[in-house]
């Protein structure tokens, strides 16, 4: 892992040691809270759909040049509706990629990565759904396939990522060093020991992600659904130079490692990034109250499989003093041909920002490629509210920047914050609720709720006290107000859009309540929550609710 902001080496005792173990342990049981996602083996997706079913265990194969290298097991299910090809002498067949993430004092960070494994002669079994069995080297329509660590770190197995485009899923056949075999960490997933070491991050959580790539699921439409993470606990005490890293409780499939920090951090906030016609990224913040009138705004930026890739990342910070700039990253190894610079950060204009050398300066820069995440952080003087953070794209021929709303400094009329715990809904996300356009004078503002399910419909609840009762009266989801709940903020059910998105114009003077309207007043803090119906795999209709918005007026 490489970061702008390095830490020493500090040589721990047998207590330090021990209570560290405590730590990690119960952190990583935390994990295991994050809800379960189902497999749509009902509904089977149109084509090959290929997704990481299982991560389980983790094999340690040694250290060399200060990195330790691990691998996962995997199992791969088909849920679509059409066998997968298997052919392992073409290009014609699965990858493998995986990764290692730690989350420490509120910070998500990718510190390691591998080559991707070429998969060949899969199983028939069960895991995911049931399994109806495909001859001629084929994986079957709800067929699993489970593959040992030993079989996911062999070396002559893994290919390059530079030769693999994650938005189409294509490969040239031989890939290059097929069969080449080297050193214990070669070509395998690799990070730093000393990012390991638990004398260096005595606190740390780890989590291990893999994901597929594969060109059939690429071609029907399939090909963001394919990673899966699982908590992972760290042996306090060294095997040889190394420290051994073993999967706990269940591997969460369907979504990217980057859910796994919301998951530990209820307060981390997540957007989807959806370039038109090419790939998916996943941004995230989390701010984060340092005690002094300062806070710490923490990202992380995923490419789930965008052959674009990012070369740009800037956030709005208004007025507000901002210190402590850093990133940090994973770094290519075993002969990748990208570079390892940092992204050189600037401040500016109202903004914060982070940049690679663009395509037309090296095409082998530090862009953000898939199946990769970078965090980036800042300290501020200002408190968080929803504002603008802008992805810039690599490669040319794409769409432009693409702009989602993450927490930002704001000194704006009102300050905003998310609360309570949320379960995912159907589509595996947590309903999001922002705010975005308050203008005091006007005496309005928009709530914007995000990440539904497409075409349900849903209102908006208001309180002056914030709560937690968790799936009320049935629901799958948690109600995070209390008190006198007035219901029908801006005097509308909603339907959410296409993309699971919906807008809700508000008047401050006209904020319901049991007993009617009110005016919203400075110096009021208030809390907001979307309830929305929601669906089962079954077809079986349910409800859930939207993470809390806390809003002070100021």
């Amino acid at each position: 892992m490489t970061s702008s902001h390095p830490q020493g080496p500090k040589a721990p005792s047998f207590v330090d040691a021990a209570l560290a173990f405590a730590t990690w342990t119960f952190a990583a049981l935390a994990l295991q809270g994050a809800a379960q996602a189902q497999f749509p083996c009902n509904t089977p997706a149109a084509g090959v759909d290929l997704v990481v079913g299982r991560i389980s265990g983790s094999a340690l194969w040694g250290t060399a040049g200060g990195q330790s290298a691990y691998s996962f097991g995997t199992t791969l299910c088909n849920v679509g509706s059409v066998a997968a090809t298997y052919e392992a002498s073409t290009p014609n067949h699965p990858l493998v990629g995986q990764n290692l993430y730690r989350i420490e004092d509120g910070r998500l960070e990718q510190i390691g990565m591998g080559w991707m494994r070429h998969t060949w002669l899969p199983l028939q079994q069960s895991l995911c759904c049931t399994c109806n069995p495909a001859a001629g080297g084929m994986l079957g329509p709800g067929c699993s396939d489970t593959n040992s660590t030993a079989a996911d770190g062999i070396q002559g197995s893994l290919g390059p990522r530079s030769q693999v485009n994650g938005f189409t899923g294509s490969f040239p056949y031989p890939f290059q060093t097929a069969g080449q075999t080297g050193d214990a960490v070669y070509k395998r997933l690799q990070a730093p020991t000393m990012d390991i070491d638990p004398g260096v991050h005595p606190g740390a959580v780890y989590v291990g992600e893999t994901f597929t790539v594969d060109p059939t699921d690429a071609a029907a439409g399939n090909g963001q659904n394919g990673f899966s993470w699982q908590p992972l606990t760290r042996n306090p005490f060294p095997t040889g130079a190394a420290y051994r890293l073993q999967t706990i409780g269940a591997t969460t499939p369907l979504q990217p490692a980057i859910h796994a920090w919301q998951a530990l951090e209820p307060a981390v906030v997540l957007r989807d990034v959806q370039v038109p016609g090419e790939g998916l990224f996943v941004a995230a913040s989390h701010a984060i109250p340092n005690g002094n009138g300062t806070w710490r705004y923490e990202y992380a930026v995923q490419n789930i499989n965008s052959d674009l890739s990012g070369q740009r990342f800037s956030v709005d910070v208004g007025t507000a003093t901002v210190t402590d700039v850093g990133m940090s990253f994973p770094a290519y190894h075993s002969g990748e041909p990208y570079t390892n610079a940092a992204w050189a950060a600037s401040t500016s204009g109202g903004s914060v920002a982070w940049e690679c050398a663009g395509f037309a300066q090296n095409q082998n820069a530090n862009a953000l490629r898939f199946g990769t995440t970078y965090s980036f952080w800042f300290t501020a003087d200002e408190p968080p509210t929803a504002g603008d953070v802008t992805l810039g794209l690599f490669k040319p021929g794409g769409p432009g920047p693409q702009t989602v709303q993450l927490d930002v400094p704001s000194a704006g009329p009102v300050t905003a914050a998310n609360y309570c715990t949320a379960n995912p809904n159907s589509t595996f996300m947590v309903t999001g609720l922002w705010v975005s356009n308050v203008d005091l004078n006007a005496r309005s503002m928009d709530l914007e709720v995000s990440s539904m399910p497409a075409g349900q419909f849903g209102f908006i609840a208001t309180s002056l006290t914030p709560d937690q009762v968790d799936m009320p009266g049935g629901s799958a989801g948690n109600l995070c107000i209390g008190g006198a709940i007035g219901r029908l903020v801006g005097g509308v059910v909603f339907q959410s859009d296409s993309s699971g998105a919906a807008t809700v114009p508000v008047d401050l003077d006209t904020v319901p309540t049991p007993n009617g309207t009110t005016q919203v007043m400075a110096g009021e803090t208030r809390y907001f929550q979307a309830w929305h119906r929601d669906l089962t795999f079954g077809g079986m209709a349910t409800s859930n609710f939207s993470r809390g918005l806390s809003l002070s007026f100021l």
